[in-house]
């Protein structure tokens, strides 16, 4: 991870009150015991891909939506070799990473529920499937054995802080549904975590986004069990808030689906103000 002088963890932007004033009075109240929304909570960059007329998969990323500018591309997203050896090897196991040091300095650990690790080791998969042709389902090993992409890009929390230079291993998420071949008829991707407690979704321009991974690495390791282990949702223009952690099922749906934040007043497309984004780094 490069080395800035700045501090990993940015000053807050947002003040309290223009925060509670987005969530409204009675929303406040009822969350004053789940502030816990900003947990959401190898490299070949797959090729680009779009959403033509008929829901097909193909061209460049240029119709992500014409109302979304198009994401920044430079060094921010590493492209290199993935060095995965025979067997998928990788450095990242099927275990929760440390989180010490380097991105993890000041990033608080935030979830909607706590997780049971002993279940997840045992049970978990991921399973694609919703308005698709051919409904897949993907074990850690699997992951990890799709082209990677690594970015370093910053994390920014409703509550106003940041996080920035995160160094991010995963998956982009067109590989994922490109695979199963979504339907003419889907206009969003939901994602539904362990436990199926906490959802969200994206219109699926926005999941096809060169930066939008599927996660399972953070600098250099593991995702830890806190920031969303065995994998999470990022999408770094996006809030904390909408990238799901503990994913276990993306489905293709056509309409959109109130997430567990926006339910409580949240705004539904969870934008990060653009005088919080530096360029380059979402």
């Amino acid at each position: 991870m490069k080395s800035e002088k700045h501090s990993p963890v940015s000053p807050v932007t947002v003040g309290r009150r223009t925060w509670m004033e987005w969530l409204g009075g009675a929303a406040v109240m009822s969350l004053s015991r789940y502030m816990v929304g900003c947990g959401g909570e190898g490299t070949t960059q797959p090729g680009p891909v779009e959403v033509n007329g008929a829901g097909g998969f193909g061209g460049g990323p240029g119709d992500a939506g014409t109302d979304r500018p198009a994401p920044l591309q430079d060094a921010a997203v590493h492209e290199a070799e993935s060095g995965v050896a025979p067997g998928c090897e990788t450095p990242f196991r099927f275990a929760p990473g440390e989180a010490a040091g380097g991105p993890f300095d000041g990033w608080g650990e935030r979830t909607v529920d706590e997780q049971n690790l002993a279940a997840i080791l045992t049970t978990w998969t991921l399973s694609v499937g919703g308005l698709v042709k051919t409904p897949k389902v993907y074990s850690f090993h699997d992951l990890l054995c799709l082209p990677r992409q690594d970015q370093v890009t910053d994390f920014h929390c409703v509550e106003g802080w940041s996080i920035y230079d995160v160094p991010w291993h995963g998956v982009h998420l067109s590989h994922l549904l490109g695979a199963s071949t979504p339907l003419g008829s889907a206009t969003h991707v939901a994602f539904h975590g362990v436990g199926g407690k906490y959802t969200e979704s994206l219109p699926l321009g926005v999941a096809l986004e060169p930066r939008t991974i599927l996660a399972y690495g953070v600098s250099g390791s593991s995702l830890p069990l806190a920031h969303g282990f065995p994998v999470r949702m990022v999408i770094p223009r996006l809030l904390g808030y909408k990238n799901a952690k503990y994913v276990a099922e993306i489905d293709l749906v056509d309409h959109e689906v109130t997430g567990f934040w926006s339910q409580y007043g949240y705004p539904y497309d969870g934008e990060v103000p653009p005088a919080r984004l530096r360029p380059g780094k979402y």
